[in-house]
């Protein structure tokens, strides 16, 4: 909703000052550069979140036992990590398959407005990544601190 909301307004004060579009700004050579390294991007923020999911789906404390079995935490964590991992792939393929249609100089098809929608997506799933992170650092760190014995460095 928010991503329609900003791509709509964006979209409108181009339409209106002829000035601001972004994407279709560059010649077609760095567009698809944006493209393909906003693919890189993502695919990068995925492999974060396929190693956030595993510690998530490791730690054994009790902080960390009742997020994955209360039944609307539980429910609510994993809805919000296969949203990201799904938002991930998305973006990752509407910026690929950009550098397949985005065949003109001008880009008469608009298929850097698709991309900038799934980049806003990206930016907005962001947020909820660095909050899921930060809830299962939290519950990890105080499930640790709550262990009878001290873990002790080892070198």
């Amino acid at each position: 909703m928010l991503t329609a909301l900003i791509l709509g307004a964006h979209g409108l004060l181009v339409a209106l000052t002829g000035r601001g579009d972004i994407l279709g700004t560059p010649d077609r050579e760095q567009r698809l550069e944006i493209y393909t390294t906003g693919a890189t991007v993502v695919a990068v923020v995925g492999s974060f979140v396929t190693a956030a999911i595993s510690q998530y789906a490791a730690s054994t404390g009790r902080r960390m036992r009742t997020l994955r079995t209360a039944a609307h935490l539980a429910s609510q964590f994993r809805r919000n990590w296969v949203s990201i991992l799904s938002a991930t792939l998305l973006i990752s393929g509407v910026c690929l398959l950009a550098t397949a249609l985005d065949t003109t100089e001008a880009d008469p098809g608009g298929v850097h407005w698709m991309v900038e929608a799934a980049l806003l997506l990206g930016v907005a799933r962001s947020y909820r990544l660095l909050w899921l992170f930060d809830a299962v650092i939290k519950a990890t760190d105080r499930d640790l601190a709550d262990s009878p014995e001290p873990q002790r460095l080892r070198s």
